[in-house]
């Protein structure tokens, strides 16, 4: 569509693991823009000599931190975006935009009538605020380690007088109907943290978080366990971009781009497995089908596949009925749980099938979840675990007439307890891989 080059950019640091050169230049391949993308990593002290420059040089820019607010005196003015949250993410012909509340509209997040709870009181955290405030909240309570930050956020919300606000500590937050994240807990590599307890998280209707890396956190997969309506921080992060392509080039109808704008935003999605390389590790009972789900798992996103039993085998060469036979139960666990710790040791994202009783040891799940792995707890009925066990000539703790009911029941809540996303696991194979990638936002 144009024919002369665009120059955009990204100020910041740190910016090494930025998304935003994939994102802006799929966007401008299937806009017909004849365009790059670069990174300015800048240190501070070095804003005030090279933004009159990059003003110069480049069609438009985007800021990150700590940059956000610290540009606003270099522009000739900011657009009222900019000027309702207090910050610049996008620059256009010298003039300051804000596009993250577009990005996060733009998930649908339920919030008329309803009592929010804003994890945060950072640059996010006021984004945030404003879109429940906007989005006709009934309350909000704005829950933050710093009370100071928490308490600017409320007054920033209460002069204009959109929806009762008030701050609150972990303590005395109480229940919500919907949970906004805008703190860093759970983000990549530090991907065991939870913002809120489980409870917390039980009792909402609706949960948002602003990480999207991983797509999926704990947060989101445990409140898409309960059924909840729940999202990630891919889709903002990709629309705010689209919104800077459309400050940028207002000549181009995104809208008519539907189609193309889907395809990248998957690819995004891959993009973000890529730079955060989860462990996808599934859990159950015997017979759950952790192997037949995990290959196809695997295949699906172009990972390697570890079979847990297949590699204590490879490692004792014999099988796991003759370990259970010659060293005993006792020696097996510490046994798998060495072999687990050193498939997940190995760098980049894979799938890992863990046995039947792997993740009811004592902490089996904090050593998964330290090696930046998730647990996908697939849950099946007894009756039909034993169908597919057959005569469980080689399930060691299923022979000599153990009570394979018992040994469901003591297992149940373990599984529950220690699962970061539970999905049904007795219809078809493929329908299951299907729940786990569209958790992730990973489907084709």
């Amino acid at each position: 569509m144009t024919k002369t080059l665009r120059r955009y950019g990204l100020i910041g640091n740190p910016l090494q693991h930025s998304l935003s050169p994939f994102i802006h230049e799929r966007l401008m391949e299937a806009a017909g823009i004849k365009g790059e993308y670069r990174l300015y990593e800048l240190q501070e002290n070095e804003l005030a000599a090279e933004l009159p420059r990059l003003l110069q040089k480049l069609d438009g820019f985007n800021c990150t931190i700590p940059f956000k607010q610290a540009v606003i005196p270099y522009l000739q003015g900011l657009a009222p975006s900019a000027q309702l949250y207090g910050a610049v993410n996008t620059v256009y012909q010298g003039f300051g935009h804000n596009t993250d509340g577009s990005g996060f509209r733009s998930c649908q997040v339920p919030l008329a009538g309803k009592r929010v709870c804003i994890l945060g009181a950072g640059g996010v955290a006021r984004v945030l605020a404003w879109e429940a405030a906007r989005g006709g909240a009934r309350e909000i309570i704005v829950q933050a380690r710093r009370a100071q930050q928490a308490q600017e956020v409320v007054r920033m919300v209460q002069a204009q007088r959109y929806a009762p606000i008030t701050a609150a500590d972990s303590a005395s937050l109480g229940p919500c109907d919907v949970l906004l994240n805008g703190t860093p807990v759970g983000m990549w590599p530090q991907i065991a943290g939870l913002p809120v307890p489980v409870e917390q998280i039980q009792g909402a209707e609706a949960v948002f978080d602003t990480i999207y890396n991983p797509t999926a956190t704990r947060l989101v997969l445990k409140a898409r366990s309960q059924g909840l309506w729940a999202k990630g921080g891919l889709q903002m992060l990709f629309e705010q971009a689209v919104e800077a392509q459309r400050i940028w080039n207002p000549e181009v109808d995104f809208a008519s781009l539907q189609d193309e704008l889907d395809q990248i935003r998957r690819e995004l999605a891959r993009q973000v497995l890529k730079q955060s390389p989860i462990k996808f590790v599934l859990s159950g009972f015997m017979g759950a089908g952790k192997t037949h789900v995990g290959k196809l798992l695997a295949q699906s996103l172009g990972l390697p596949f570890v079979d847990l039993d297949e590699s204590i085998v490879q490692r004792t060469q014999i099988t796991i009925p003759e370990v259970f036979a010659q060293q005993g139960e006792g020696a097996f666990r510490s046994l798998e749980r060495e072999c687990l710790q050193a498939e997940l040791s190995v760098p980049g994202p894979l799938v890992l099938a863990a046995g039947g009783g792997t993740l009811i040891q004592q902490g089996a799940a904090d050593l998964i979840h330290s090696l930046g792995g998730l647990i996908i707890y697939l849950d099946v009925p007894l009756e039909t675990a034993l169908e597919r066990c057959g005569n469980h000539g080689d399930r060691p703790l299923l022979r000599g007439g153990a009570d394979a009911a018992a040994l469901y029941e003591q297992r149940l809540p373990l599984y529950q307890e220690t699962a970061d996303f539970r999905v049904e696991s007795q219809g078809k194979e493929r329908d299951i891989v299907t729940a786990i990638l569209t958790a992730f936002e990973l489907e084709v």
